[in-house]
């Protein structure tokens, strides 16, 4: 939940990745490539924040400590688990399903997997990100698909026209 969160990824893109992909001293993260049939070329780099570096950091910990192996680049971020041990390095998991439904009921919340990707994007929207750099970070085509990722808040629309009265007490 934490890395969709803090790097808008698809569930796809996070249960596919694999150790090599994070460059911890650089502090980045492969993408592999895009989903459409437009996304040619070798994937897009996603900078790991501070936070995000204490997630993968913590869960490479936990990942070493439960196979009792250092980690290879080759093995899966999220592997193969039986129960809630992972058992197979070098196979991913299959689905998430599960753990989420489990954890959305334990939280109360109803969403989809696919409503963290669009609460990243929002955030950044209403954050000021540039859209061309929301579109790169996200992995999008295309603006109009990076306009219906960030739902703009009712918050910030309010923040937004306060702009337009101090801009006109001015006038």
């Amino acid at each position: 939940i934490r890395i969709a969160l803090l790097t808008g990824l698809r569930c796809g893109e996070i249960i596919g990745m694999k150790w090599g992909q994070i460059d911890f001293e650089a502090r980045t993260l492969a993408v592999g490539k895009a989903k459409t049939a437009a996304g040619t070329g070798t994937g897009r780099m996603v900078p790991v924040n501070a936070a995000l570096f204490d997630t993968l950091t913590a869960h490479a910990g936990w990942i070493a400590r439960e196979l009792h192996q250092a980690l290879q680049p080759d093995w899966y971020v999220f592997p193969w688990c039986h129960t809630v041990k992972p058992v197979d390095p070098e196979r991913p998991a299959t689905s998430i399903k599960t753990a989420w439904n489990s954890v959305r009921e334990d939280a109360g919340v109803s969403c989809r997997l696919d409503d963290l990707r669009h609460t990243a994007c929002t955030k950044m929207a209403e954050g000021a990100v540039p859209e061309a750099t929301m579109k790169a970070l996200m992995g999008h085509m295309s603006a109009a698909m990076t306009e219906r990722y960030s739902h703009v808040r009712e918050s910030a629309k309010r923040v937004a026209v306060e702009f337009l009265t101090l801009a006109s007490d001015g006038t």
